[in-house]
């Protein structure tokens, strides 16, 4: 397909994503930090879940799920799905509790602070930062691959006009902006599912993909020969699944994006709503159809790596082109991933923008600011990552986006358990929080480089990240004689004023 598509599909884009921030301001002027942030605090459940659906659907679940079931089989979209839906049911009752008892809380670093101290607050702070600036290096990754494998589009240019484009606009509109540009890209990722699945399955028919399966179980001379390809409880696919909880724990639980979508949530009853369904109605069945019917297709054809594909990370892109060849079906599918990548993107820099400007700037540079030089320099930090990303973006050219996201999850894991003990116990001291965060990233760091079998260093260090730091945590706060004063957090009064 020509290149010329792929160039028309970015300027189109860019052209009505910045325009709908440009209304977007005008039409709801945005009044202040908290306004900025938070969308004024009144935003409907709709509107959210339809935000926090497509905010989860990253480029890695399309293409993520799609090698999950390529290398584990059927149980590699199950996998992901249970897996990555886990932190979402502790993140709900979390974000309600936190409504509940600080009414003013902007991020969920003002909450650590308040909770345990600022040396604790400025480790999640880099924490924080760093979740938001690896999803957005895996969604310029991903993106990078469609436009570079479906198009012929130089990765380079496929992986940073993307980030640009969301930067622009969320630098205009704030949180509000992304909301907006959410619902558009929610429709646009659903109405193309909708086409895609049935078309792969009455192309390729069902009973032939079946087939192929049982060929890759039974003929060990088959280049993607697994055993246990047919089995959703699989042990490799159920090992993916518990080290997709730990990934998704960092992922979900230290993005500062969802705090900001549940703070501008209406109520606590929308909140509620809008999560369960933007997460299990929503999004739950696309990894189980990009797994199942992506992955397992390419795996019933008798493609694999070094027979019609470079890497598993292209198991989605080959199926969507052999289906749809250089038609309109094949902009389809990168549109998808466009738009998921786009999503995602948002969310996360709407984040990275509320940490910033709400916890950095004032503490840290100028804390005699004015509420528009806050967020002059929020607007100004959003360009700064968003050029950060775009390097290091194209330094990861050709690295699998499943790998990238397992190894995240070392990374990540090991501050979740502190911040649940921060809020549902008392008894968790400041230090016990920073004992357990170093000590898990540690076991993680050093299980994954020393474990000489590749097979399972992943596993182990993804278990130790998730599990040391809890068992610290949870004995520590027992022997502790530590008594918060939650009540405290009620009258909390960040430095912008809150309507």
């Amino acid at each position: 397909m020509s290149n010329l598509y792929g160039y028309i599909i970015l300027a189109v884009f860019a052209v009505l994503f910045i325009g709908i921030s440009v209304v977007v301001s005008k039409k709801f002027p945005i009044e202040g930090v908290d306004d900025f942030v938070t969308a004024g605090r009144g935003i409907p459940a709709a509107l959210v879940a339809a935000s926090v659906m497509v905010s989860w659907v990253w480029t890695t679940t399309i293409m993520g799920a799609a090698e999950a079931g390529l290398t584990f089989g059927i149980s590699g979209g199950i996998s992901y799905a249970w897996g990555n839906s886990v932190p979402f049911f502790i993140l709900i009752p979390l974000v309600l509790h936190l409504r509940k008892k600080m009414p003013k809380c902007t991020t969920f670093t003002e909450f650590i602070e308040q909770r345990y101290n600022r040396t604790v607050a400025n480790m999640f702070f880099v924490f924080g930062v760093g979740v938001i600036i690896y999803v957005l290096i895996a969604q310029c990754v991903g993106i990078g691959t469609i436009f570079s494998s479906m198009f012929g589009i130089p990765y380079e240019i496929g992986a940073s006009v993307p980030i640009i484009i969301v930067a622009i606009y969320i630098s205009k509109a704030g949180l509000r902006g992304s909301l907006f540009n959410d619902v558009i890209q929610f429709f646009i990722i659903s109405i193309i599912m909708i086409i895609s699945v049935p078309l792969i399955l009455k192309t390729l028919g069902v009973e032939s993909i079946y087939n192929g399966m049982v060929d890759v179980v039974t003929n060990p001379a088959n280049i993607n020969h697994n055993p246990d390809a047919l089995n959703p409880l699989a042990s490799g696919g159920l090992m993916y699944g518990f080290t997709a909880i730990v990934v998704a724990s960092g992922q979900v639980l230290l993005d500062q994006g969802y705090y900001s979508k549940a703070i501008a949530t209406a109520d606590s009853k929308q909140l509620l709503k809008a999560y369960i369904i933007g997460t299990v109605v929503a999004w739950m069945p696309i990894p189980i159809i990009c797994g199942g019917v992506f992955g397992g297709s390419v795996l019933s054809m008798g493609v694999g790596v070094g027979n019609g594909l470079e890497g598993t990370s292209e198991a989605a892109p080959y199926i969507m082109s052999f289906i749809y060849g250089g038609g309109l079906g094949a902009i389809m599918f990168v549109l998808m991933v466009f738009m998921a990548g786009m999503t995602t993107g948002g969310g996360c820099l709407a984040g990275i923008q509320a940490l910033f400007t709400t916890d950095f700037y004032k503490k840290f540079v100028n804390k005699t600011a004015t509420e528009e030089q806050t967020m002059r320099f929020g607007r100004i930090v959003t360009f700064i990552v968003a050029i950060a990303v775009i390097i290091i973006s194209i330094l990861l050219k050709g690295r699998s986006l499943l790998m990238m996201d397992i190894f995240s999850g070392i990374l990540f894991a090991a501050p979740t358990s502190s911040l649940i003990a921060g809020m549902v116990t008392k008894r968790t001291t400041p230090k016990i929080a920073i004992i357990s965060m170093i000590l898990g990233l540690a076991a993680g760091l050093t299980a994954f480089f020393v474990i000489p079998n590749d097979d399972i260093n992943w596993f182990v260090g993804n278990i130790l990240a998730l599990v040391l730091p809890a068992v610290i945590v949870i004995v520590g706060s027992l022997t502790s004689k530590y008594e918060f004063d939650f009540d405290k957090l009620a009258k909390y009064e960040p430095d912008h004023e809150v309507k």
